[in-house]
């Protein structure tokens, strides 16, 4: 029963998404289960991983850090595709310019979205190779259930691809 709360908090964290578009009424509550997604995750990983209380601090900074980068590069993606989807409507000529750069940010923005991925792997030093694989593979199988969940609900617009 516990597990099948978590998964429908998941399915519910994908609002942030929709809540986006909406910033002044479910915007508070998307992210107030976001947060609380996310510490039931620290706990079941300090658990599963057996790190230490010091540890569990340093992986919630760490990963408060490198999740608000991402966060802030899906925005970005959402205002890319939006000015994209824009430009490429049709029976309307688009400007080959805007499309061009446009088309480009967003295969940058890809490439720097897949490097925060290694990036914070490299920052979490203070944990031992195996941790490290460990959280790796418990963070790929909670994305994978969410972007299940998504498809099942509806198919509501997809993050970019992580590791």
């Amino acid at each position: 029963m516990r597990r099948l709360v978590l998964l429908v908090a998941l399915s519910l964290a994908a609002l942030g998404e929709v809540a986006a578009q909406d910033p002044d009424t479910t915007r508070p509550q998307a992210e107030a289960l976001r947060q609380r997604i996310e510490e039931r995750f620290a706990q079941r990983v300090q658990e599963q991983l057996a790190l230490s209380d010091e540890q569990a601090a340093k992986l919630r900074a760490t990963s408060q850090e490198y999740g608000e980068r991402r966060r802030k590069m899906e925005a970005r993606e959402r205002d890319l595709r939006v000015a994209l989807t824009g430009q490429l409507r049709p029976g309307v000529a688009a400007n080959e310019d805007s499309v061009a750069r446009l088309t480009k940010a967003l295969v940058d923005l890809r490439v720097d979205y897949a490097n925060t991925w290694r990036d914070e792997m490299n920052a979490l030093s203070y944990l031992s190779p195996v941790q490290r694989a460990q959280l790796y593979v418990m963070r790929d199988r909670l994305l994978q259930r969410v972007q299940e969940i998504r498809d099942e609900r509806g198919g509501w617009r997809r993050r970019p691809a992580s590791p």
